[in-house]
């Protein structure tokens, strides 16, 4: 019986230390009054591999320049009672760094001087933690086939200390050229010898891909029922600039190209492609004629 009472005062005991204990864990925060502010270049996903933090954007060609906008960011347990003027430079060097820790998939050149520009100061204003940095990038400058980068670091902070993981970016520009992007689809095909897959189609949609300057990736053509058409792998859609002219294009078919007599063209007031190709000859002769008209961007 004594030894029963005891358990009984114990167990009440212990639970209210345990208790106690739990309550006091969940009410731990980070102390960060103890933290060295810092000012940095924020990012998502640091790399975490050593190399440098990166941001990555795309943008179509344009006679008028794109507009891109990364942060500088104050990072303390409270604001300053003073502007902060941070200075920003071009840092060539990061190039290399980047490229040297990723695959050749992910090359990125160092971006033309002339195709953009960009504050080399930046104010945090007294009471906020951040600041915008617009960078206005030419377009036309640039070549679709590559992806380019800005590098870019903190060289000065007012005084205040520069972030050592955090000092330091590469923004990442992918070019899509002025015909990229969604299109509504529709148009006639004819395989010979089958009139089941032979005949129109339309209410599809399409992703045209940039394939260079003036050329489209043309992923999906269709048979009339809606499957694919296979053995035209590659296909591409080649704009001459100068007269707005097409010319159809397969990786895998040598003797595929513009139906004779059709007008393979873009127009670009209705951003719209009129296209007619054929592939093989009698009695296997393949032939589609299709529209695509540009609805947004991809």
């Amino acid at each position: 019986m004594k030894n029963k009472n005891i358990l009984k005062w114990i167990v009440p005991a212990l639970c209210v230390v345990a208790l106690s204990s739990c309550l006091k864990n969940k009410n731990l925060q980070p102390d960060f009054s103890a933290t060295t502010p810092v000012v940095e270049l924020p990012v998502v996903s640091p790399m975490g591999d050593g190399s440098v933090n990166s941001l990555s954007t795309s943008i179509s060609q344009s006679d008028t320049p794109s507009k891109y906008i990364f942060y500088v960011n104050y990072a303390a347990s409270s604001t300053k009672s003073t502007d902060i003027t941070v200075t920003l430079s071009p840092s060539p060097a990061l190039i290399d760094n980047f490229n040297a820790a990723h695959s050749v998939d992910d090359s990125t050149a160092l971006m033309p001087a002339a195709a953009y520009s960009m504050p080399t100061t930046v104010t945090i204003p007294a009471g906020q933690r951040r600041v915008q940095v617009p960078v206005s990038i030419v377009s036309n400058l640039l070549d679709p086939n590559f992806t380019y980068g800005i590098p870019v670091t903190i060289t000065d902070a007012s005084g205040e200390v520069i972030s050592k993981n955090f000092a330091s970016l590469v923004v990442r520009v992918a070019v899509k050229n002025r015909y990229d992007g969604k299109y509504s689809y529709k148009g006639y095909i004819f395989r010979e010898g089958d009139p089941a897959l032979t005949g129109n189609f339309k209410g599809l949609t399409s992703d045209l891909e940039t394939n260079g300057a003036n050329g489209l990736n043309f992923p999906n053509p269709v048979w009339s029922n809606g499957s694919g058409v296979g053995g035209i792998g590659g296909l591409t859609i080649n704009v001459d600039p100068a007269t707005n002219k097409v010319t159809m294009r397969s990786k895998d078919r040598a003797d595929l190209g513009n139906v004779p007599g059709y007008d393979n063209r873009y127009d670009p007031a209705t951003k719209t492609f009129y296209l007619s190709f054929k592939w093989n000859v009698s009695p296997t002769s393949r032939i589609a004629t299709d529209t695509l008209t540009y609805t947004g961007p991809r």
